[in-house]
């Protein structure tokens, strides 16, 4: 089961990425609630299809002290409830170096929202993890928000921040380029 959610998951995300609207790549630091501080580099990119707007977002954490993390989420989301539009997903979580008795899946679901803000957009929203597997009985909910202001046609500097809570408890803030298409 794992190897075909995953390989939905890649084929899901080779579909986004060739033919995006946007892609974005931001660097963050990150602290832990114990202290512990990383850097975490992403690279998202969106892709509208038949009236389903779909999101790809690859993580990868490097621990300041050694170590990385790597996850990989497909979203999809169809409609709004206003301004606010709800999306489901699945993510596939690398574990700690790779390690393969520390990979898991989840699923996603969330909301987010968006509203141009001076020269530039402001965006926001949170996710939560759904489903993990009993072995890794991994609980986070993210509320995160980006300001992006645009320095040429089509490219766009983001201002980040976000918040995670549950068993994952880390504070990020950082920036990087949009780049729509």
């Amino acid at each position: 089961m794992k190897k075909i959610a995953f390989a939905t998951l890649l084929a899901s995300a080779a579909m986004v990425a060739s033919a995006a609207d946007f892609v974005s790549i931001d660097v963050d630091h990150v602290k832990t609630a114990s202290g512990q501080e990383s850097s975490a580099q992403y690279v998202r990119a969106g892709k509208t299809i038949n009236g389903i707007d779909y999101g790809l977002q690859s993580r990868t954490g490097v621990g300041n002290k050694g170590g990385m993390f790597n996850s990989l989420e497909v979203t999809g989301a169809a409609g709004k409830l206003g301004p606010v539009q709800p999306f489901v997903g699945i993510g596939y979580d690398n574990g700690f170096n790779g390690a393969p008795a520390g990979s898991y899946t989840y699923g996603l679901i969330g909301a987010t929202t968006g509203a141009k803000v001076g020269p530039g957009y402001a965006f926001g929203g949170v996710k939560t993890r759904l489903g993990t597997s009993a072995a890794h009985e991994t609980k986070q909910t993210v509320a995160f928000a980006t300001y992006s202001i645009p320095v040429a046609k089509k490219i766009s500097l983001n201002v980040n921040a976000s918040k995670s809570y549950q068993d994952i408890k880390e504070t990020a803030y950082g920036v990087g380029l949009s780049f729509g298409f």
